[in-house]
């Protein structure tokens, strides 16, 4: 027994207790769904049959109508996936790990709800970045938000994804139609010189700060605690007590805690059964740079 403590040295017992307290957190491996052949995932389970198959059908006459691929996403908890900073860093990842939207145009689109977290995003390919930006929080704000606030969440992602498709895909894809009047406005603008197109420029830069700021604030917004009204001080967190499979639901739980009043809730949800992968999903190789909005409730 002596030589075998004398045998552990203290270098070896360092790198022990080292391993173990950083083992749980590097045992979190980040992950991502797969892409099913419909672009719809509802692994929170918020879809009815009926609203499952009509926003199915809404993504599959866009595709067709203007080429634009977009895909729709709802989750329990980006917990579940592994350990991520963000909303947005999640929804980002999983934008590039699908490759969602034509390379060339980046026109991909991909509206996500995470239930539990109170969460949602709108991700933006790197075509659609800057321009839609404000659009895509408007739909948030004005049509999502107050669906979710009610616990319409299946109302919320069905008439949130058919805003996008209306308010983004399809004026990208036509812009002809959004802007009628460009050509004969042409001549007109070469013969009134560069101060017009001058005032044009500084406009969109002025309009990109203003959006970059907006996003800012945005993705700054602090939770309130409902026992003491404390801002910022929120934390919250989820784990799988049983992982789903493709023929039974799992169960979470998450855990909301005050740092100011020291209140905390813990509440128990299903995670939806897995969906049946799809390894034959073809995406256009478009990518994303963190364009589009977020909101919370």
């Amino acid at each position: 027994m002596t030589f075998l403590i004398r045998a552990f040295r203290p270098a070896q017992f360092l790198l022990a207790v080292l391993a173990l307290t950083f083992l749980p957190a590097s045992a979190r491996a980040q992950s991502y769904p797969d892409l099913p052949s419909s672009y719809l995932l509802d692994d929170a389970g918020v879809l009815s049959d009926a609203q499952e198959a009509d926003l199915a059908e809404a993504l599959r006459e866009m595709k067709a109508d203007t080429g634009v691929e977009m895909a729709v996403v709802t989750v329990m908890s980006t917990a579940d996936y592994g350990g991520f900073d963000s909303l947005e860093s999640f929804v980002t990842g999983l934008f590039n790990s699908w490759s969602l939207g034509d390379e060339a145009r980046g026109d991909g689109i991909l509206v996500f709800l995470a239930r539990a977290d109170r969460e949602v995003r709108i991700e933006l390919g790197t075509g659609l970045q800057g321009s839609y930006d404000n659009e895509a929080a408007r739909i948030i704000d004005e049509v999502m938000l107050p669906a979710f606030r009610e616990d319409r969440y299946g109302d919320g992602v069905v008439e949130g994804s058919k805003a996008a498709i209306t308010r983004i895909a399809t004026p990208y894809a036509t812009p002809a139609a959004a802007s009628g009047g460009d050509a004969a406005a042409t001549g007109d603008e070469e013969k009134g010189g560069g101060g017009l197109t001058l005032g044009i420029i500084g406009a969109v830069i002025a309009g990109v700060i203003g959006l970059v700021v907006f996003g800012a604030k945005r993705a700054k917004a602090n939770r309130v605690c409902a026992s003491c009204g404390a801002k910022g001080q929120v934390e919250i967190s989820s784990r799988t007590i049983q992982q789903p499979t493709e023929t039974s639901t799992g169960i979470g739980e998450k855990t909301t805690t005050c740092g100011a009043c020291g209140h905390s809730s813990t509440e128990k949800y299903t995670i939806a059964r897995k969906s049946k992968p799809s390894s034959t999903t073809k995406t256009g190789g478009g990518k994303s740079e963190g364009g589009g909005a977020s909101g919370k409730w």
